[in-house]
Protein backbone atom coordinates (compact mmCIF):
# COMPACT_ATOMS: atom_id res chain seq x y z
CA UNK A 1 0.00 0.00 0.00
CA UNK A 2 1.33 3.12 -0.94
CA UNK A 3 1.36 6.68 1.54
CA UNK A 4 -1.83 8.42 -0.68
CA UNK A 5 -4.09 5.28 -0.06
CA UNK A 6 -3.06 4.92 3.71
CA UNK A 7 -3.56 8.56 4.56
CA UNK A 8 -6.67 8.54 2.01
CA UNK A 9 -8.14 5.36 4.63
CA UNK A 10 -7.48 6.85 7.83
CA UNK A 11 -9.31 10.21 6.60
CA UNK A 12 -11.97 8.26 5.85
CA UNK A 13 -12.33 6.28 9.12
CA UNK A 14 -11.83 9.56 11.07
CA UNK A 15 -14.61 11.46 8.83
CA UNK A 16 -17.53 11.42 11.05
CA UNK A 17 -20.62 10.24 9.21
CA UNK A 18 -24.28 11.14 9.80
CA UNK A 19 -25.79 8.97 12.93
CA UNK A 20 -29.30 7.74 10.86
CA UNK A 21 -32.06 5.84 12.97
CA UNK A 22 -35.12 5.01 11.24
CA UNK A 23 -38.48 3.87 13.50
CA UNK A 24 -41.33 1.36 12.68
CA UNK A 25 -42.91 3.71 10.48
CA UNK A 26 -39.83 4.37 8.31
CA UNK A 27 -39.41 8.25 9.80
CA UNK A 28 -35.51 8.40 9.69
CA UNK A 29 -33.90 10.84 12.38
CA UNK A 30 -30.11 12.27 10.78
CA UNK A 31 -27.81 14.13 12.84
CA UNK A 32 -25.37 15.97 11.06
CA UNK A 33 -22.69 18.26 11.84
CA UNK A 34 -22.43 21.57 9.76
CA UNK A 35 -19.16 21.86 8.31
CA UNK A 36 -18.86 25.49 7.50
CA UNK A 37 -16.40 27.73 9.41
CA UNK A 38 -18.67 29.92 12.30
CA UNK A 39 -17.44 32.29 15.59
CA UNK A 40 -17.22 30.10 18.79
CA UNK A 41 -20.82 28.80 20.01
CA UNK A 42 -22.34 29.56 16.75
CA UNK A 43 -21.44 26.35 14.90
CA UNK A 44 -24.20 23.69 14.45
CA UNK A 45 -25.23 20.44 14.00
CA UNK A 46 -28.44 19.49 12.48
CA UNK A 47 -31.51 17.29 13.49
CA UNK A 48 -33.80 16.07 10.25
CA UNK A 49 -36.84 14.17 10.91
CA UNK A 50 -37.73 12.52 7.66
CA UNK A 51 -41.20 11.12 6.93
CA UNK A 52 -41.69 10.41 3.46
CA UNK A 53 -40.29 11.94 0.59
CA UNK A 54 -42.14 15.22 0.42
CA UNK A 55 -42.51 15.97 4.48
CA UNK A 56 -39.43 16.17 6.67
CA UNK A 57 -38.13 18.92 8.97
CA UNK A 58 -34.92 20.29 10.14
CA UNK A 59 -33.55 21.74 13.19
CA UNK A 60 -30.29 23.27 13.39
CA UNK A 61 -28.69 23.40 16.90
CA UNK A 62 -25.62 25.45 17.87
CA UNK A 63 -22.14 24.21 19.42
CA UNK A 64 -23.75 26.88 22.70
CA UNK A 65 -27.43 24.95 23.04
CA UNK A 66 -25.91 21.56 22.11
CA UNK A 67 -25.00 20.03 26.05
CA UNK A 68 -28.39 21.28 26.94
CA UNK A 69 -29.71 18.75 24.47
CA UNK A 70 -27.28 16.53 25.36
CA UNK A 71 -28.32 16.52 29.19
CA UNK A 72 -31.81 16.25 28.38
CA UNK A 73 -30.87 12.52 26.91
CA UNK A 74 -28.80 11.58 29.92
CA UNK A 75 -31.62 10.37 31.33
CA UNK A 76 -34.88 8.34 30.18
CA UNK A 77 -37.21 10.95 29.45
CA UNK A 78 -39.73 11.69 31.97
CA UNK A 79 -41.04 15.26 30.82
CA UNK A 80 -41.13 17.41 28.02
CA UNK A 81 -38.06 19.00 27.18
CA UNK A 82 -37.89 21.94 24.38
CA UNK A 83 -34.81 23.30 23.09
CA UNK A 84 -33.84 27.14 24.29
CA UNK A 85 -31.43 29.15 22.14
CA UNK A 86 -29.24 30.95 23.50
CA UNK A 87 -26.17 33.56 22.30
CA UNK A 88 -22.97 31.99 22.81
CA UNK A 89 -22.37 34.08 25.61
CA UNK A 90 -25.44 32.30 27.77
CA UNK A 91 -27.62 34.86 27.10
CA UNK A 92 -31.70 33.31 26.04
CA UNK A 93 -32.89 34.37 22.54
CA UNK A 94 -36.44 32.97 23.97
CA UNK A 95 -38.51 29.65 23.53
CA UNK A 96 -39.44 28.20 19.80
CA UNK A 97 -41.13 30.78 18.09
CA UNK A 98 -40.72 33.47 20.04
CA UNK A 99 -37.46 35.23 18.84
CA UNK A 100 -38.36 37.25 15.09
CA UNK A 101 -37.14 35.42 12.19
CA UNK A 102 -36.61 32.16 13.75
CA UNK A 103 -38.88 29.73 14.52
CA UNK A 104 -36.48 26.35 14.04
CA UNK A 105 -36.56 23.84 17.24
CA UNK A 106 -36.01 20.25 18.84
CA UNK A 107 -38.57 18.76 21.37
CA UNK A 108 -39.01 15.53 23.51
CA UNK A 109 -41.96 14.12 25.09
CA UNK A 110 -41.92 10.62 27.21
CA UNK A 111 -43.52 7.90 25.07
CA UNK A 112 -43.99 4.42 26.58
CA UNK A 113 -40.91 2.71 26.17
CA UNK A 114 -39.12 5.65 24.41
CA UNK A 115 -39.93 9.20 23.74
CA UNK A 116 -40.62 10.85 20.78
CA UNK A 117 -38.28 13.80 19.07
CA UNK A 118 -40.19 16.80 16.94
CA UNK A 119 -37.83 18.90 14.65
CA UNK A 120 -39.71 21.95 13.91
CA UNK A 121 -38.43 24.69 10.90
CA UNK A 122 -39.61 27.89 9.50
CA UNK A 123 -39.87 27.39 5.56
CA UNK A 124 -40.99 29.75 2.85
CA UNK A 125 -44.17 27.35 2.85
CA UNK A 126 -44.59 27.96 6.51
CA UNK A 127 -43.50 26.24 9.94
CA UNK A 128 -43.32 22.52 9.18
CA UNK A 129 -42.86 20.23 11.98
CA UNK A 130 -41.57 16.30 12.06
CA UNK A 131 -41.72 13.45 14.67
CA UNK A 132 -40.50 9.89 14.86
CA UNK A 133 -40.46 7.73 18.01
CA UNK A 134 -37.22 6.29 19.09
CA UNK A 135 -36.96 3.14 21.90
CA UNK A 136 -34.78 3.90 25.16
CA UNK A 137 -32.12 1.14 23.66
CA UNK A 138 -31.63 4.52 20.96
CA UNK A 139 -31.29 7.24 23.74
CA UNK A 140 -27.41 6.58 24.51
CA UNK A 141 -26.65 5.67 20.82
CA UNK A 142 -28.26 9.22 19.94
CA UNK A 143 -26.72 10.76 22.60
CA UNK A 144 -23.72 9.65 21.68
CA UNK A 145 -23.52 10.67 18.02
CA UNK A 146 -24.54 14.41 19.30
CA UNK A 147 -21.18 14.47 21.69
CA UNK A 148 -19.30 13.51 18.43
CA UNK A 149 -21.36 15.62 16.00
CA UNK A 150 -20.29 18.69 18.74
CA UNK A 151 -17.00 17.73 18.63
CA UNK A 152 -16.84 18.09 14.81
CA UNK A 153 -19.04 21.66 14.64
CA UNK A 154 -16.73 22.98 17.47
CA UNK A 155 -13.71 21.94 15.41
CA UNK A 156 -14.62 24.50 12.77
CA UNK A 157 -15.41 27.66 15.39
CA UNK A 158 -12.59 29.91 14.83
Amino acid sequence: MDFHTAINIVIAELTPRPWDYTDTTGATLTVIPAGLREDPGRAEVYLRVTRDKTHAAEAAITTTDLPNLIAALGAPVAEHWEHEPHYPDGTPKGRIGTWLGDFYGVTLNPMQDGFSLTAIEETDAGVVAASLTLPEAQRLPLTSALRRAMDVAKGWED
